[in-house]
């Protein structure tokens, strides 16, 4: 047997739905897979390898020859940073991986079907939205994305995908907690006039200047608000105007709950929503249920499709924003909080559109198996577990389309939109 972490030169095979490479090795006689982050099918590497984990796990120590898929990265922090675990791979195959990881998820009758993808219109500043941690000891204050693997922030100079308001934003952070004790995360967005807005969850000790940096960040209009929920607080703290918003898919700003999920990428999104809109609208004006409705992001575009449509979402503050942004637009549709995977729909129920989070929609693809509910559509953000519950749709469903949508460009995620209609008996 090898030492626990021997080097070892490894061909890349494949690239795993988590990202990492995937190579093939004898190790203590047994031929065994090693999954190697920051590779792609046809690298040659060195990897110090870790059998004892299974699969095992390798670290790349060099890239002795490079596959055809490789491209020098555009960020000079990818190799530690998690952000970003693609940034490694050309644009049009990380793409094709993309098609081929949803493909290998689907259940296997359903592997023949056609999959439309839809590239990303941008690769760089993309994002609207991000998520990055602050820790403060010993006088220091460090801001960054997880680095990969661990909880630890990793300190950039600059995040290449974050929209450039976002990221002058970004860069301020370290000044705006300076003086604080203990860490935190800190969600910045787009707010009113697209100026910045911060959603901090902090836990230690916060300096009392970043209140007033905040309230003058404010005045000198560099930033929309902040809200601040510090320890155990039941109440956040709110400086300016912390409301975080989006432009919709039909054009119009969207209102998104602080703190609350919002896509990534706003061109992306509005391209998978309409999607889902042109789905709906196949058989217009037929009742309709949305589940894990969010904000409103897909119910401004269901709801002129629809006959009737209710949406289901946990979040009382994403129930308030998605009543607002409807009655914005002049829009009708009962919004229910509660939780999704309980929620009875009526059986005149003509299409369920549900947008679960990572972790699928088990519950409710048993449901809806056992239901006589005509057509689906499922936007997922995860292939694994859309893939289970595709699974257990495919018992009374089949496919009528199937897309993926680069809502993460340099990145292994995907967003996938499945319609599904019910099968007759005897097909």
């Amino acid at each position: 047997m090898p030492p626990r972490s021997a080097s070892l030169r490894l061909r890349i095979e494949s690239v795993a739905p988590g990202g990492d490479g995937v190579a093939h090795v004898e190790l203590g006689g047994q031929r065994r897979a090693v999954f190697v982050p920051g590779t792609v099918t046809g690298d040659v590497v060195q990897a110090g390898v870790d059998a004892s984990r299974r699969p095992a796990r390798g670290l790349l120590e060099e890239v002795v020859e490079r596959g055809p898929a490789r491209v020098e990265p555009a960020c000079a922090w990818s190799d530690r940073c998690g952000g970003c675990d693609w940034m490694h791979v050309a644009p049009g195959a990380q793409l094709e991986l993309h098609v081929g990881h949803v493909r290998a998820a689907l259940p296997e009758a359903w592997r023949a079907t056609s999959i439309a993808p839809h590239a990303a219109q941008t690769r760089l500043s993309y994002r609207t939205r991000a998520r990055v941690h602050v820790r403060c000891e010993r006088g220091r204050v460090d801001v960054g994305m997880h680095e990969a693997r661990t909880h630890e922030p990793v300190t950039v100079e600059s995040c290449i995908v974050l929209d450039p308001t976002l990221e002058a934003a970004r860069r301020t952070l370290a000044a705006l907690f300076a003086g604080s004790r203990g860490r935190g995360d800190v969600a910045i967005a787009l707010g009113t006039e697209r100026l910045p807005v911060l959603d901090v969850r902090w836990q230690g000790g916060l300096a009392r200047e970043v209140f007033a940096r905040l309230e003058a960040a404010v005045s000198s209009r560099s930033m929309a608000g902040a809200r601040i929920a510090e320890g155990e607080v039941r109440r956040p703290a709110v400086v300016g105007d912390a409301t975080p918003w989006m432009t919709g898919a039909d054009g119009l700003p969207l209102r998104l709950a602080p703190g609350g999920f919002a896509q990534a990428s706003e061109s992306t999104n509005a391209t998978l929503a309409r999607h889902v809109a042109a789905l709906a609208a196949e058989r217009p004006r037929e009742r309709a249920v949305e589940l894990h409705a969010g904000s409103g992001n897909l119910s401004v575009v269901l709801a002129p499709a629809a006959g009737d449509l209710t949406t289901v979402e946990s979040s009382r503050d994403a129930c308030d924003a998605a009543r607002a942004n409807l009655k914005a637009r002049g829009l009708e549709a009962r919004v229910v909080e509660g939780d999704a995977d309980a929620y009875a729909w009526s059986a005149a129920t003509k299409l369920l559109v549900l947008d679960p989070p990572r972790t699928g929609a088990r519950t409710v693809a048993e449901r809806l198996a056992a239901s006589p509910v005509p057509r689906v559509v499922y936007v997922s953000c995860d292939p694994q577990t859309l893939g289970r519950d595709l699974a257990t749709l495919a018992r009374a469903y089949r496919p009528t389309s199937v897309a993926v949508f680069e809502m993460f460009p340099q990145t292994s995620h995907v967003e996938t939109v499945v319609a599904l209609e019910r099968a007759r008996k005897g097909a």
